[in-house]
């Protein structure tokens, strides 16, 4: 199940206000709050929010096994409708962790080259 909380919780360890984290969203501070105590958003807000924390998208994740995380459904105008959510299939389970995997080799690539500067 996914855990928005953390958003706060990382937040506060890396010093980034989450006013910061809302205006690079171009969202309100409340809209964020209200993602975060939902406890829903889709996945493209999700990986936007990882990157501006500087963390891989599946920190967000527990491992408890449950089959699915929730997150609200783009419509086909690819706004988000109240209360209309999909629980994410083992499919794409393992494409986030196929994401956590290429932000790995990411991160090993820029220390190699950082190490070759």
């Amino acid at each position: 199940m996914a855990n928005l909380q953390l958003i706060k919780d990382i937040a506060e360890q890396k010093n980034i206000p989450l006013a910061t984290i809302a205006s690079e969203l171009g969202i309100t501070p409340q809209a964020l709050s209200k993602l975060m105590r939902n406890n829903s958003t889709k996945i493209d807000t999700l990986e936007k929010i990882a990157q501006i924390l500087k963390v891989s998208v599946t920190v967000f994740f527990d491992d408890g096994g449950n089959g699915g995380v929730r997150f609200a459904r783009a419509s086909e105008n690819g706004m988000a409708n109240a209360g209309d959510n999909v629980t994410l299939s083992k499919e794409s389970e393992n494409f986030l962790a196929l994401l956590a995997k290429k932000d790995e080799q990411i991160d090993r690539l820029l220390s190699i080259i950082e190490n070759i500067k």
